[in-house]
């Protein structure tokens, strides 16, 4: 029993410590900001570059299924996430990569 708590508390830990960490605004490497409410087309300008991944799928939002985008860009060594969904970001992940 006590190696199954064990295995169950160490799987917790190590799946928190490589998740991404939100931020509410990215500045690109021409300096321009990105921020959450930002439209598609406003970030893909400001951005300047394609993205390196971009995956869709529909979610329940109360009673209507939406459609979000997840576009995957690598800026100065770290990666973020852009989660669209109405042509408008609704939230930024970053990680880090490692030297």
């Amino acid at each position: 029993m006590k190696s199954l708590l064990f295995l169950v508390f160490t799987v917790i830990i190590s799946s928190s410590a490589f998740a991404g960490t939100s931020t509410t605004a990215v500045r690109t490497s021409s300096g321009q900001l990105v921020s959450v409410g930002d439209s598609l087309t406003e970030m893909s300008t400001r951005i300047g570059q394609s993205p390196i991944s971009m995956n869709t799928y529909e979610r329940k939002e109360g009673k209507t299924t939406v459609t979000v985008s997840n576009y995957i860009y690598e800026i100065e060594n770290v990666t973020y996430t852009f989660t669209v969904v109405n042509n408008q970001i609704r939230e930024i992940e970053w990680i880090r990569k490692e030297p």
